[in-house]
């Protein structure tokens, strides 16, 4: 499926939209979860920014995950795009929003989503490759 998949751009082009949905999903719902957490346990709001990058790293493994499923094939290299747009991405977002510049929390997202994105990425290719034997 790879091969027919890739040659195909439209093909390649909607599974990355799709791919870019679920990863904003997944960032969504996992935001959700932190905030009632947060709120319910009556827990510091200084943890808002790590967990924030955490329901990122979510949403950047989700995405790079379903791509690479659908795509097939070399999920290290489809997993580091993903996540190089999707940083790229957050990082514009925030450069609008906040005009602060480039800071160390901005290496640590970087990290964050790069690596998650990559892990997503190889899981995704592997996933349902290895024969069951039970």
């Amino acid at each position: 499926m790879s091969s027919d998949f890739l040659k195909g751009k439209t093909g390649l082009f909607k599974t990355i939209i799709i791919g870019v949905a679920i990863g904003i999903a997944t960032v969504l719902v996992s935001m959700f979860i932190f905030a009632a957490i947060i709120y319910f346990l009556g827990i510091d709001r200084a943890f808002t920014v790590p967990l924030s990058t955490l329901s990122l790293g979510f949403g950047s493994f989700a995405a790079a995950f379903f791509v690479s499923k659908k795509i097939g094939n070399k999920g290290y290299l489809t997993g580091t795009a993903v996540g190089l747009i999707t940083f790229a991405a957050v990082t514009v977002i925030s450069l609008i929003v906040n005009r602060t510049g480039l800071t160390v929390n901005t290496l640590f997202h970087f990290i964050i989503i790069v690596l998650a994105s990559a892990i997503g990425g190889i899981i995704g290719v592997n996933k349902g490759k290895g024969k069951k034997l039970i």
